[in-house]
């Protein structure tokens, strides 16, 4: 059974049950993705957390991860390497900045400026290993560029070797939002999702060329989505200065940002290895999993927020991400994501046709709208 995604209309949860029968790997993937959202069952007492409905933060409560903790014993030390991660307040961020922390990694949190920040930054630092620097917080607001390069600043004058960053772990993503602008004029979720994120790569490209300098090897890692797979294909209008003019699906705007994510990756990948750097370009995705969007997404689509247990943690849900931020063998331009056949195993997936509708057109188009957006990035 497959499920045909209207566009035009999210909200209608119902209406999304158009059952043929397909074979190709993306239609597999969103049977799963869409069945578990939509058709799975929903319970009211997740309806107490606050502000779900109301447009205010969702307070989940974590249970711990089936998978995640004999995992998260086979990952190597981190100690010595810095690692830079945006969204670590809730979720699959706050699960790999604790990860990370944990194995002895010097780390930076960068996140808007927040009460669960605070608390979510309190509690890494509780938990980083006696002799590891305290993770350093850094407000970084994704709707505006300025903050961004203000905190890109920051990174590089506070990291230690000189300002040397190991990994860039460029999590933060928002779905299902209003048709928009930042502060810059750019849709909110192209914004967050991608916009940013080419933005803080650039700036620290000087920092990360540092650590691959000195210890041999550095990492952008990206989170993606299996929303960025399959089709419509790319389209340059989302990634215009047209914030809040688009008109389109709040799904749609999603879905061109995760893809651009893949995209970027790839491109990114090739100007690296074309100017043979030790810098590595990897992309993931965390399938479906308890997080507050996950939350989001339910409830804003059928009302109330849906059972956490019908699907895998946060922890869980982090592993593809942490499985690129601290393995060795890892090659540039790839993306990890789990198995839906063999639960608890993280598996590669080329960023090519037809997962992933991505070609030299592609690649070039998104580049030179990021370069128009946040300026010229000469690798």
């Amino acid at each position: 059974m497959s499920v045909r995604i209207d566009y035009s209309n999210p909200t209608r949860g119902d209406s999304l049950l158009m059952c043929k029968m397909k074979r190709s790997v993306v239609s597999v993937y969103f049977n799963i993705f869409y069945l578990l959202i939509f058709v799975m069952p929903f319970s009211s007492p997740l309806a107490t957390d606050a502000g779900i409905s109301s447009g205010r933060s969702i307070n989940i409560e974590q249970r711990p991860g089936k998978f995640y903790p004999d995992f998260f014993e086979t990952l190597p030390s981190l100690k010595g390497k810095t690692v830079v991660i945006t969204g670590f307040s809730r979720g699959l961020g706050y699960v790999t900045a604790l990860s990370v922390a944990k194995k002895g990694a010097t780390v930076f949190l960068l996140n808007r400026k927040s009460e669960r920040a605070e608390e979510s930054a309190a509690a890494i630092a509780a938990a980083t290993p006696e002799g590891t620097p305290s993770p350093r917080q850094i407000e970084c607001d994704l709707l505006d560029f300025a903050s961004v390069r203000t905190a890109a600043k920051l990174v590089k004058d506070h990291a230690p070797d000189g300002g040397a960053v190991d990994v860039l772990c460029c999590n933060a993503g928002i779905m299902l939002q209003p048709d928009e602008a930042s502060a810059d004029g750019y849709d909110i979720t192209a914004s967050t999702n991608m916009l940013s994120h080419f933005l803080l790569t650039k700036e620290l490209m000087p920092s990360l060329e540092k650590a691959a300098a000195v210890r041999g090897e550095a990492r952008i890692v990206t989170m993606s989505s299996g929303s960025g797979f399959g089709k419509p294909s790319f389209n340059a209008k989302f990634f215009e200065r047209n914030g809040g003019k688009l008109g389109d699906s709040s799904y749609e705007r999603y879905h061109q940002s995760k893809l651009a994510n893949l995209v970027f990756t790839k491109a990114l990948d090739d100007k690296l290895r074309a100017k043979n750097s030790n810098v590595i370009a990897v992309a993931c995705h965390p399938g479906v999993c308890a997080t507050d969007m996950f939350v989001h997404i339910g409830t804003t689509m059928r009302g109330e927020p849906p059972l956490l247990d019908s699907v895998p943690t946060a922890e869980d849900g982090s592993m593809a991400q942490l499985k690129c931020i601290c393995e060795s063998g890892i090659k540039s331009g790839d993306l990890w994501g789990p198995d839906f056949k063999r639960p608890g195993e993280v598996v590669h997936n080329d960023i090519s046709p037809p997962l992933i509708l991505v070609d030299e057109n592609v690649k070039t188009t998104l580049w030179e709208l990021c370069e128009k957006a946040t300026g010229v990035f000469e690798l």
